[in-house]
């Protein structure tokens, strides 16, 4: 069935700018991640890492792709509505700047473990996952949106792989019997250098839960489960913000 005609309601003009806008955005964020990790898997020394690094960019494109053609699609029934609304809040909207900044860190990071950690053990628990978990899969269904959520969803299971091979590789280092002191030392920088980014960028993004008519989940509840979930996956490894 195709999108525009599962929709089961008209969507509201409010929640219809959101996905404009925000979800628009959000493409854009998606496919700065992928770029980063297919530069990120050139560098790579063994080749299971690069398949890794490569396969978590694989998922990040095509998630930013999903989200262009579901977007373009549903438009198409919608009067007034704008494809280019998006890119125009990524690059000049207040609230997705400091979203870039974190991004175009990470992409200028010149090592490629510190862009594969960065994304991964930072900026996907704080930032990635509050928003599409967070904000698009919990509060489109009560905005009479029932599409939406499962475009998103499967980003959160993709993130789950990619997490899972990420803290495998980060332990092996943090445990090294060389080299533990340094590896730990140096992942703390990371950790602060882009946790900083990382928590600014959350703190502009919370105006987009005020937006839409139905607000089932708060912005401060959401935020601290992406505390709660970072801290568990940096506790894996011995870390700590």
């Amino acid at each position: 069935m195709r999108a525009r005609q599962a929709l089961r309601q008209p969507l509201t003009k409010t929640w219809c700018r959101v996905l404009q806008a925000h979800l628009g955005a959000w493409k854009h964020a998606e496919f700065g991640l992928g770029t980063s990790l297919m530069q990120a898997q050139r560098y790579g020394y063994t080749q299971m890492i690069n398949n890794a690094t490569l396969t978590n960019s694989s998922y990040k494109l095509r998630l930013a792709q999903d989200i262009t053609l579901y977007l373009a699609e549903i438009g198409m029934d919608i009067d007034g509505w704008d494809d280019d609304l998006g890119k125009k809040s990524w690059l000049e909207d207040p609230v997705w700047q400091p979203t870039r900044e974190a991004i175009e860190a990470i992409m200028g990071s010149e090592d490629y473990l510190e862009q594969y950690f960065a994304i991964n053990i930072i900026f996907e628990p704080l930032v990635g996952e509050l928003i599409r978990s967070g904000f698009f899969m919990q509060v489109a269904a009560a905005n009479n949106d029932f599409i939406t959520p499962p475009v998103i969803s499967a980003a959160e299971a993709d993130y789950e792989r990619n997490l899972a091979n990420a803290i495998d590789l980060m332990f092996l280092l943090v445990n090294d019997e060389k080299h533990a002191d340094h590896n730990r030392k140096l992942f703390q920088s990371w950790i602060a250098k882009h946790g900083q980014l990382a928590e600014k960028a959350v703190q502009n993004l919370q105006p987009i839960w005020s937006q839409p008519h139905s607000k089932p989940v708060a912005f401060e509840d959401v935020r601290a489960v992406s505390h709660e979930r970072i801290d568990q996956i940096l506790g894996e490894l011995g870390l700590s913000r």
